[in-house]
Formats: C-alpha cells, sequence, structure tokens
C-alpha cells in the first residue's frame, strides 16, 4: 500500500496552488482557443481530483482545518475555472463560484484569525484577487 506523507500533501497542494494561476493569467492576458482551455481545464481538475483522494485517504494525519482549506481552495479553483474559461455566461455557475470564492474567504479568514497560520492571509488574497477578476471579466 502508498503511504503518502504530509510533506508530499503539502507540495502537492503548493503545486495545485501554483498551476492555477498561469491558467488564469493565460486566459486574461492572451487570445485563448477553445482546445487549449479545455485541456488546461481538463489537466487541473485530474490533478484536483487525484489530490482531493490523496487527502481524504489521509485525513487523519493532517489537522481539520488544513484538508477544510485545502479542499475549500481546489473546489473554488475548479468552480472558477469552469466559469471562467468554459462557461463564461452561465449564470447559475457564477452564482455557485462566488458562493465558494466567499466560503474560501471565510475558511481562509479561520485559518489565519483563529489558528493563526499564515496561509490564511494567501487564502484570502486570492479569493478576493478572483472576486475582482470575476467582476471584472
Amino acid at each position: 500500500m502508498f503511504i503518502i506523507s504530509k510533506e508530499f500533501l503539502d507540495k502537492y497542494f503548493k503545486f495545485l496552488f501554483l498551476f492555477f494561476w498561469p491558467i488564469v493569467w493565460y486566459d486574461y492576458v492572451s487570445i485563448a482557443a477553445m482546445r487549449i482551455e479545455i485541456f488546461m481545464f481538463l489537466l487541473f481538475l485530474t490533478a484536483s481530483i487525484v489530490y482531493i483522494i490523496m487527502i481524504l485517504k489521509s485525513i487523519n494525519k493532517i489537522e481539520d482545518i488544513d484538508v477544510l482549506y485545502r479542499i475549500t481552495t481546489i473546489l473554488a479553483f475548479i468552480l472558477f475555472l469552469c466559469s471562467y474559461l468554459l462557461f463564461s455566461k452561465n449564470r447559475i455557475l457564477l452564482i455557485f463560484k462566488l458562493i465558494f470564492l466567499f466560503i474560501y474567504f471565510y475558511v481562509s479568514c479561520i485559518k489565519n484569525f483563529k489558528y493563526n497560520e499564515n496561509e490564511g492571509v494567501v487564502g484570502m488574497l486570492s479569493s478576493l484577487l478572483l472576486i475582482t477578476i470575476t467582476f471584472s471579466y
């Protein structure tokens, strides 16, 4: 059986976090092709699903707030990319995206203020940036 270490999960989450922003930048800056956007979304979705499965299998190794923060981050990123890249005119998906971005902001605030973990500041800033991109797009 494959044992997943906490360090591996931390690095994988950081990879997903850093993998997300170039996708947003690509669509925001360049003239994007739909095939490339679908490919990037499916690649991020696959990597995220693998991560969620791994984190749920090793839930006893990680604190509850970390699991909640990471899952809300990944779900907010997936919904943002789906709404931003693929279905930009879908209002229901826009509402879900905004709900998950606010949940992401709330969990980040809890992580920062209640548990005094600085990773929550990154979550607060990134959720605010994604909300800004949503309304400016």
